[in-house]
């Protein structure tokens, strides 16, 4: 299914729903807090770093990216994002984008995780 279709969202709407029914419950029965973390097949760290790009209007105009980078520091995602004054978008990066973005920064910043 494409994320855009109305079937897709429902079905993503409904999964969250009960999830979240899921995690209250949690929340009110130590039991079931326990029974939680216990099934949770693992997790893995990913850090959101943005970047502001360069603008002539910031008052009127920003945009900037979102690199997504994984525990071992390797940039695995990326979005591109926009606002103006009144509205604003984000983006998925394609991969070919994307390894534009890998080349131009993966080594401008470092990750260190103790």
């Amino acid at each position: 299914m494409e994320p855009d279709d109305e079937l897709y969202t429902e079905k993503v709407g409904q999964e969250l729903k009960s999830r979240m029914a899921w995690f209250k419950e949690a929340l009110q029965d130590d039991a079931k807090r326990e029974e939680l973390h216990e099934s949770i097949q693992g997790s893995e760290i990913l850090i959101r770093l943005e970047i502001f790009l360069p603008s002539d209007n910031p008052e009127d105009f920003v945009d900037g990216l979102y690199l997504y980078i994984d525990n071992s520091g390797q940039i695995v995602d990326a979005d591109y994002y926009f606002r103006n004054t009144s509205d604003g978008a984000i983006t998925r990066l394609n991969e070919q984008d994307l390894q534009v973005v890998k080349d131009l920064f993966q080594d401008s910043f470092s990750l260190e995780i103790e």
